[in-house]
């Protein structure tokens, strides 16, 4: 037995230890503040974030260099509650971001909407919010556009809130703003210099209706 104990022990010190990439302690405090007031999900999301190895939580990404947290996948996760603003201001190499179908509430920062300066974001799906940002490209159906400028967005039952020089396309949209360009059916469109062309539109406000009625 003794003998065993003793191999055992020599193994263990030949053997090295195997362990997740401990993250960037910035985005460690930055993960741990965005999770730590959610509800319904989160609680379950906290459950399996333990500890300080957060490139091994369910959900991150992290460059395997560095340690920074590159990526943060949670989408339809049950996640309820506001959003913490700088916990996701801490992720500063942050390069994807998808919380689709969650309850979240709050401000995501502006610089999210331009997480990859060359190349605009692509969101696909439903339900998904883009609060801000410039040049994204929405696809899917019941996606909410808050605000932003020269968005692409295509599918149905899409809302843009505010804006300007977005190309909206698809079927029952809900487009206010100014200087969008509408196409398709049954949208409904307020606001000034919007450019709409297709039918059984609502229009109102200053716009030019190319054709269709």
């Amino acid at each position: 037995m003794a003998k065993c104990w003793l191999l055992l022990q020599f193994l263990a010190f030949l053997l090295p230890a195997t362990s997740a990439t401990s993250c960037h302690t910035d985005d460690l405090r930055a993960l741990q503040g965005f999770a730590g007031n959610l509800s319904g999900g989160g609680v379950l999301l906290r459950a399996v974030w333990t500890g300080v190895s957060c490139c091994g939580w369910e959900g991150v990404s992290c460059d395997g260099t560095s340690g920074r947290v590159t990526g943060l996948r949670l989408p339809g996760r049950g996640l309820a509650g506001p959003i913490p603003r700088a916990s996701l201001a801490g992720l500063a190499q942050l390069e994807e971001l998808n919380l689709a179908n969650n309850k979240l509430i709050g401000t995501i920062p502006s610089w999210i909407g331009t997480l990859q300066q060359q190349q605009p974001n692509i969101i696909s799906g439903t339900n998904n919010k883009v609060r801000s940002g410039r040049t994204n490209v929405v696809s899917g159906n019941d996606n909410t556009v808050v605000s932003g400028n020269d968005n692409t967005v295509a599918g149905s039952n899409n809302t843009i809130t505010t804006g300007n020089n977005n190309v909206v396309s698809g079927i029952d949209n809900n487009v206010s703003g100014s200087f969008h360009t509408v196409s398709g059916t049954l949208n409904t469109v307020s606001g000034s210099n919007n450019t709409v062309s297709g039918s059984n539109h609502v229009v109102s406000g200053s716009n030019k209706v190319v054709t269709g009625g």
